[in-house]
């Protein structure tokens, strides 16, 4: 009889992406419990819970993602539960379960978006960056290229829809986005990968 996993278990469960090679592999040292520390300490006592998000986001922006080993980490961090951390991680579409890309691409998927391009663009970038468009689905909207260079996922508003399309490469905001303007990115995303491999 085989044993159904729990919940947590199910809500992490390990998604293998090529995007690893350029993130750190989750650790928990003495300065990622010192700055985790620090976010509780913003917190009044008895109220650490309210911590694990800010957690969260510099988990991701340390490692890339948020891995099953980081969940039951924060939740001890926050004297939450592994449970809370994972529902939190789960229902923010911002959160990934899965390591990105070097570059990851959100592109705009909202009306005033499509309405000037943007899934027109939104199947450009796919086949630029080399990922197939029909993978990207609600369960895992993000894909990743073979390489590992790229991604790329359907976002909601990026709060410029004057000036759409809007696509946002890592922190970076694009605003009226055109087939060129993307092949100068993707053009300087290899460049600096390719920079980066010939310094080590």
């Amino acid at each position: 009889m085989s044993e159904t996993p729990n919940a947590i278990d199910a809500i992490t469960a390990a998604q293998p992406s090529p995007g690893e090679q350029f993130f750190p592999k989750f650790e928990v040292t003495p300065e990622l419990i010192e700055k985790a520390k620090e976010l509780v300490a913003l917190y009044p006592e008895g109220k650490e819970q309210s911590a694990v998000l800010p957690i969260i986001h510099h988990v991701q922006e340390e490692f890339g993602y948020i891995c099953a080993d980081a969940i039951p980490w924060i939740a001890e961090m926050c004297k939450s539960t592994p449970i809370h951390v994972a529902g939190i991680v789960t229902f923010y579409p911002g959160i990934h379960r899965k390591c990105p890309g070097k570059f990851h691409f959100r592109v705009c998927r909202t009306l005033a978006c499509a309405l000037s391009g943007g899934e027109e663009l939104m199947a450009y970038i796919c086949k630029k960056i080399g990922v197939n468009q029909a993978e990207i689905c609600d369960e895992e909207p993000m894909v990743v290229s073979e390489n590992g260079i790229f991604s790329i996922e359907p976002v909601e508003c990026l709060a410029n829809c004057g000036f759409g399309p809007n696509v946002m490469v890592n922190d970076t905001l694009y605003s009226q986005v055109t087939r060129k303007k993307v092949d100068e990115i993707v053009s300087a995303c290899k460049k600096q990968v390719a920079a980066e491999k010939k310094n080590k």
